[in-house]
């Protein structure tokens, strides 16, 4: 696996430039780059820009938290619900996320969807899903890391959200933390 440092605008583009990623993370991934913004603004409680980077088909969007165009930022998942947090450390982090864990939030705290019957449904649908994993995670330079740790890393990162990257809707409302 070759790492590729770049930064956002950059592996977004790559990304577009590669129909089979694109349409690995557009489905079963939910995450289309060209679905950016959500239907309410949000911030954050640190008062940390937020960039929206692809939404999702629920109506829920995707952000890297901060300053810069690296890829090294944290990402933020905002719900059309109300829910939301940090997902991953990096955009790579996330992308990895995406394509390991299609259906990452059946995994958060408290949801205890065993991974075994998530693996068996999706796989039911996409027969040929490790294979089309690995291809897009080597399309994008990315790592395949096992489905434990992405959980681990998925708890960690929202473990971390509240209070400070716990979104917070114009009226002045926080969302639910992800759980």
């Amino acid at each position: 696996m070759t790492t590729i440092e770049t930064d956002t605008d950059s592996l977004l583009g790559r990304l577009l430039g590669i129909p089979e990623a694109e349409e690995f993370l557009a489905w079963p991934g939910d995450f289309e780059p060209s679905r950016a913004g959500h239907g309410e603004e949000i911030r954050l409680r640190s008062g940390a820009p937020l960039q929206a980077i692809a939404g999702d088909s629920g109506g829920g969007t995707y952000y890297q938290v901060g300053v810069g165009h690296g890829t090294d930022r944290p990402v933020l998942y905002a719900s059309s619900e109300g829910e939301g947090g940090l997902i991953a450390e990096s955009l790579p982090e996330a992308l990895e996320l995406l394509i390991g864990l299609p259906y990452w939030q059946d995994c958060l705290p408290g949801r205890d969807f065993p991974l075994v019957e998530l693996e068996a449904e999706y796989r039911s649908t996409f027969p040929d899903l490790d294979r089309r994993r690995d291809r897009v995670a080597e399309l994008l330079g990315l790592g395949r890391p096992a489905a434990p740790a992405l959980v681990e890393r998925l708890h960690t990162s929202v473990g971390r959200s509240f209070p400070e990257y716990l979104p917070v809707a114009a009226s002045g409302e926080p969302f639910t933390p992800l759980s």
